[in-house]
């Protein structure tokens, strides 16, 4: 066994306890806290360990085992260190659960929402499974059908494997040629080619196509390709140029143009049907289910959901800057219902009644936008700008620089006979 390998293991162990331990059927749920061990192990299940009175078997560390690799299962079975180390891996996940009880996480405000989401998710996926495993199976006919009906999806290219024999000058070429002739192949190739990659190996470079002009280990080489259709196997071309030299190639095998046969390709294509029939049946069962739970999506909302959320100030910014009144009062009373407590409310429950008075001399829906601000921010510095407009707005302008500001700060309008003052709420 290698060092790393030895490493390694008990990471992957301990990844699987926290996977797998839940499923393995020894320790679920408070009841496993509870049960009475038995203290005297079976002959075929013998305790490994002890946790509080709790003991773990045999069986315990079986289960966990079984979901791992057959590589790894082997190693830990095979090896009495590494066996000990899964086994207090799992001692310890057992202490994890039972000190989680004992401070009561499974009360805990954010582990029952872990747990109600795991339990919608899992709901969800289980009665998708059940309502695919309705489906009849797909039928070997239907395979067949799909395979007669599309000869051309299944049609392959020729194929011919070549070897080479690379050298720098046409004249060397030739003088392999003619070395072809009284000595074998494999004599010349190691001798001749300077290709040092494959003169070793016979000069093999693979399958070339005949629906393209690639070759292994050479590039794009369509004299090459040309040649070698041309060719019968065990035959070598003449001697044939391309950016990497001269080549004189060899056909080793052929395999001509053609369809796969069904049995080459019945299981891809059952594969791509079950999918399109999953997904299909996926869009059946939740266009059923839209009927029956009436789901609507607002587009229009979509629209507003995406837009970017103002902070008030930013958002009572924007009203000022809006032209037109009757919009920029919609966006003040947005900021008094959306942040009724900020900063930015007081004074834009302030400017509705301002803007009513000013703009649009609306003197009834400013009467009733100053009495709900004095109502609803008596502590406010502004009510006695308020009050004042109040008194004074049908029959006189407020004082030369009172009015709408374009910061945060607004001025306040003084009681009459006074100078105005500038101040925040």
């Amino acid at each position: 066994m290698s060092r790393s390998r030895a490493i390694s293991l008990p990471l992957t162990a301990l990844s699987l306890v926290f996977v797998l331990w839940g499923c393995a059927g020894s320790s679920g749920g408070k009841a496993t806290v509870s049960r009475v061990p038995s203290l005297v192990p079976a002959a075929s299940n013998p305790t490994v360990a002890m946790v509080g009175g709790r003991p773990i078997t045999r069986h315990d560390v079986d289960s966990v085992l079984a979901a791992a690799p057959p590589s790894v299962r082997e190693e830990y079975l095979d090896s009495p260190d590494q066996y000990k180390v899964l086994v207090e891996r799992i001692a310890q996940q057992e202490m994890l659960y039972r000190a989680a009880l004992k401070d009561g996480i499974d009360q805990d405000r954010g582990y029952l929402a872990d747990v109600a989401a795991q339990k919608r998710s899992l709901l969800m996926k289980h009665y998708y499974q059940r309502t695919v495993q309705g489906q009849p199976a797909l039928p070997d006919s239907a395979v067949r059908q799909y395979y007669d009906a599309h000869p051309t999806e299944f049609s392959m290219p020729g194929r011919v494997r070549v070897r080479h024999i690379l050298v720098p000058t046409q004249a060397r070429a030739r003088e392999v040629v003619k070395k072809l002739r009284t000595a074998s192949w494999d004599q010349v190739c190691p001798r001749y080619s300077t290709d040092k990659v494959t003169a070793q190996g016979g000069g093999l470079l693979g399958f070339v196509s005949s629906d393209g002009d690639q070759v292994p280990g050479v590039g794009n080489a369509p004299s090459i390709v040309a040649a070698a259709f041309k060719l019968k196997e065990g035959e070598t071309s003449e001697p044939l140029k391309t950016p990497k030299g001269w080549h004189i190639i060899r056909v080793d095998q052929r395999a001509e143009a053609g369809r796969q046969s069904f049995a080459n390709v019945q299981q891809d294509i059952r594969g791509r049907l079950e999918g399109e029939r999953s997904e299909h049946f996926q869009e059946t069962l939740l266009d059923s289910l839209k009927k029956a739970y009436g789901m609507v999506v607002f587009t229009d909302s979509i629209d507003a959901a995406m837009k970017p959320v103002l902070t008030p100030a930013q958002l009572f910014a924007k009203a000022q800057e809006t032209p037109r009144a009757v919009d920029r009062i919609e966006l003040f009373r947005q900021v008094v219902s959306e942040y009724p407590q900020d900063k930015s409310a007081v004074q834009a429950a302030f400017m509705i009644g301002f803007t009513y008075a000013e703009e649009m001399k609306n003197y009834p829906a400013a009467r009733t936008a100053f009495q709900d601000f004095i109502k609803k921010y008596p502590t406010s510095d502004l009510v006695a700008s308020a009050n004042w407009m109040l008194e004074n707005m049908e029959h006189s302008a407020p004082p030369p620089g009172v009015g709408p500001s374009d910061t945060l700060e607004i001025q306040t309008l003084p009681p009459r006979g006074s100078k105005g003052t500038t101040s925040k709420p």
